[in-house]
This record gives structure tokens, C-alpha cells and sequence, in this order.
């Protein structure tokens, strides 16, 4: 059971991680019809690289460990 969830957050882990990186190759006039603000944009961009990634990964593995 344990072990599912680790998975489980792995995953969702990897997920944040791709949509930021997408997120990041967006042109301006797409994220303005998308209704993403200037300052939201550049927070979750800047948290598409590997240390955050490592950084949730590491979280995850602790968050699954306390259940």
C-alpha cells in the first residue's frame, strides 16, 4: 500500500514537473488568451528545473513515509 502511494506521488511528481517545463514554451499571446498572469507564469516556470523537481520528490517520499 505504501509503496503505491510513493508511486502515486512519484508520478504526480514527474507530472508537475513536464507541465512547467510546457508551460514555459508557451508564447505570450497564448498565455494571455489562457488568462495566466505575467507573475503566475513566472513562478511555476521557475520551478520547471531539476532542484525543484528533486526538492518534491524528496517531499513526496516523506509525506508517504508519515501515513
Amino acid at each position: 500500500m505504501i509503496f503505491i502511494a510513493l508511486i502515486q506521488q512519484v508520478s504526480l511528481c514527474f507530472q508537475r514537473y513536464g507541465s512547467r517545463r510546457k508551460l514555459a514554451s508557451l508564447s505570450h499571446e497564448l498565455r494571455k488568451d489562457m488568462g495566466i498572469l505575467q507573475d503566475d507564469f513566472e513562478l511555476e516556470v521557475r520551478k520547471g528545473n531539476v532542484f525543484t523537481l528533486a526538492k518534491e520528490l524528496m517531499a513526496a517520499t516523506k509525506l508517504v513515509a508519515t501515513k
